[in-house]
């Protein structure tokens, strides 16, 4: 028997596929990707409080310069001291410089941060999305493809009936052929029955007259 006609086999074949598909199905299922629950928020915006004042108290003023022996001991500390405050300032001129660098950076930073998660979470969405309808369509193909064979197996029931009824019609017109060429048979049997009789009679009649000769002419 060949495979094909094994009606069984098809059907064991059938339902593992079946069972393949489903399971297959089903991991894509439980595969759908969903946002986390704790999805990440942008940091903090940037903390600007003293900016303002590090803009203004890092130039070290020099008091005014008063007159008589203070003033001279003031200027000279003064003066003793001064690469000390040199240092100081051009620290402070350098760190004040380096923040207010810095600030625009952490702003944009701050800022992509956001539009960056933004899009993460809208993609993730989307994403998620997709994967739901594209299980809801696949979970579409097996009715679809019953139906499909529902729709075959309907057509193949009615052009087996056609054929059966064709060949009923063309059982009953053989049938009557071979009716007719049966009758047909039997009246040329009986014509070659009646000639066979008068073959004989005449061949009698031609005996006879033989036997009278030609005296009886």
């Amino acid at each position: 028997m060949r495979k094909e006609d094994d009606l069984e086999l098809l059907k064991a074949e059938r339902e593992a596929a079946d069972r393949d598909y489903n399971g297959a199905l089903t991991r894509l299922d439980r595969a759908i990707q969903a946002l986390p629950a704790a999805f990440p928020h942008p940091p903090p915006s940037l903390d600007e409080h003293q900016i303002s004042p590090l803009n203004t108290l890092w130039k070290i003023e020099e008091p005014p310069v008063a007159g008589g022996v203070g003033g001279r001991i003031a200027a000279a500390i003064r003066h003793a001291v001064a690469p000390l405050f040199a240092q100081q300032q051009a620290f402070n001129s350098a760190v004040v410089d380096h923040i207010n660098r810095n600030v625009p950076v952490a702003r944009q930073t701050r800022e992509s941060i956001e539009t960056t998660l933004a899009v993460l979470h809208d993609q993730i969405e989307t994403l998620a999305a997709f994967e739901s309808l594209l299980v809801m369509f696949l979970q579409q193909i097996t009715p679809y493809v019953d139906t499909r064979d529902r729709n075959v197996a309907g057509l193949l029931r009615g052009l087996s009936g056609a054929i059966n009824a064709v060949a009923d019609e063309t059982m009953k017109r053989t049938e009557a052929l071979l009716a007719r060429e049966r009758r047909h048979e039997t009246r040329v049997a009986d014509v070659e029955t009646q000639l066979s009789e008068l073959r004989r009679q005449l061949d009698e009649v031609t005996r006879a007259l033989s036997a009278r000769g030609p005296d009886h002419a």
